[in-house]
Order: C-alpha cells, then sequence, then structure tokens
C-alpha cells in the first residue's frame, strides 16, 4: 500500500501553501491521488514528484502556461528539452542586459558628476549624450587608421621617389590637427564640481591631461580644475 499525505504535510514537505496545492489543482497541473467524502485531499509519491518538478521549473524560469504544455504533453521528455533550451536563452538575453544595466550603474557612480547636477532630466541628458560619444570615438579610431595607412603610403612614395621626409611630416601634422578639430567640434564637457557645461578654448583642449573619457580642465563657472567628463554636444 502507498504511503498518502495530506495536503497539509506536503505542504510543509516541499515548503509551500495549501492555497498553491489547491491552484494546481484547479488548474489541472497536479491533481490529488484522490479527495475523501469529506473533501480532504491525499496524494502520493507520483504526484509529490509532479509538483516538485513544477516548483523547479517556476525556479528556472518557466510560466505556468508552459509548465501545463509540459506536464499534458506525451513526449513530456523531448518537450522539456527544447523549453530549457529556450529558458536558456531567454536567461542569458536578460543576464547580459542585466550586466550591461549593471556596468552602466557602476559608471555612474565613478564619474563623480551625479552629485553635481540638479535634477533628473540632467542625469539623463548627460546619459544619452555620453553614449553619443561612443560613435564620435568609433569614427576618431577609423580617421586615425586612414591616418596611418596614409603615412604609410608617405614613406613608400618618399623611399621610391627618393624624397626627404618632408612629406610623411606634412601628413602627420594635417592629420593630427584634423583629428583634433573634429574631436574638438563634437564635445563639451560636465565640471564634476558644479555641473557647469562647457566647451574650453581650442589651445586648451589640446594642452589638457585626459583620459579616454576625461579632460583636466578649468570650469568657467566655478574656476575649479578638474578631471571634466566628455559628452557629446546637441
Amino acid at each position: 500500500m502507498q504511503e498518502k499525505y495530506s495536503i497539509g504535510e506536503v505542504a510543509k514537505m516541499l515548503d509551500i501553501s495549501t492555497r498553491t496545492l489547491r491552484f494546481y489543482d484547479e488548474k489541472d497541473l497536479v491533481k490529488p491521488a484522490y479527495i475523501e467524502e469529506n473533501g480532504y485531499r491525499f496524494y502520493e509519491k507520483e504526484q509529490i514528484k509532479q509538483i516538485e518538478l513544477i516548483l523547479f521549473l517556476k525556479d528556472i524560469g518557466f510560466s505556468l502556461k508552459q509548465i501545463k504544455i509540459l506536464v499534458q504533453d506525451q513526449h513530456g521528455k523531448q518537450s522539456l528539452e527544447l523549453l530549457l533550451k529556450q529558458q536558456y536563452q531567454e536567461n542569458k538575453q536578460k543576464i547580459n542586459e542585466l550586466t550591461a544595466k549593471q556596468k552602466q550603474i557602476e559608471h555612474l557612480q565613478k564619474i563623480g558628476v551625479l552629485s553635481a547636477l540638479t535634477n533628473f532630466s540632467d542625469i539623463t541628458s548627460i546619459m544619452r549624450r555620453e553614449n553619443k560619444m561612443i560613435t564620435v570615438r568609433r569614427k576618431m579610431w577609423l580617421y586615425l587608421i586612414m591616418l596611418i595607412i596614409f603615412e604609410l603610403m608617405g614613406i613608400s612614395l618618399m623611399y621610391a621617389l627618393q624624397l626627404g621626409p618632408i612629406i610623411v611630416i606634412v601628413i602627420a601634422m594635417l592629420g593630427a590637427v584634423f583629428l583634433s578639430k573634429y574631436c574638438y567640434d563634437r564635445v563639451e564637457y560636465v565640471c564634476p564640481n558644479c555641473g557647469e557645461i562647457f566647451i574650453p578654448s581650442f589651445l586648451a583642449f589640446n594642452l589638457a591631461a585626459h583620459t579616454p573619457k576625461f579632460r583636466k580642465l578649468t570650469c568657467p563657472k566655478c574656476e575649479k580644475k578638474s578631471y571634466c567628463l566628455e559628452i557629446s554636444r546637441e
């Protein structure tokens, strides 16, 4: 004779509520092995295993609709494999999205300008304009590669025609000026002290120490010199 368990015992065993078990019964997910005349529900090992499977599938992200299809499918094993693959891809996408959001939050905490901004619209604008800098930097890299190619061509031409190094020097200088002007015309800076958005002089822009995302400049408003966040112009 198989062991039988009351709905309360099963709920305690699986650390769920009796309401959950009744809900699974109503939705035809797992029905009790039998119900006595007094309305008491009793489960056997087979039903408990089914409930454990449902709880496991819920924990890894399956919807009750998917679980019901799986439980009622005659080819449940094959369906489970397909659903697991699908859920794996969905979970992986969610993880990637959350990772990207976490990196953005970490970056915002690091840049040090949030405390200087006065409202959420300012923060949103800064985030949007900083993201646009990705395109500007990509183009800068493209132009830099083109400049290197031209310089190599100039060196080849210099040796082929036995010319002096002047042609390479001219190409390098013109290219450097072009790249600098291209970047300067597309960026401005956020002061981490007062939140002022400003455009430095071309000379200050070129002479300032900088990192890929910051440039050490003097704010025209608070007159403090610090590493200012680089963002794209509107």
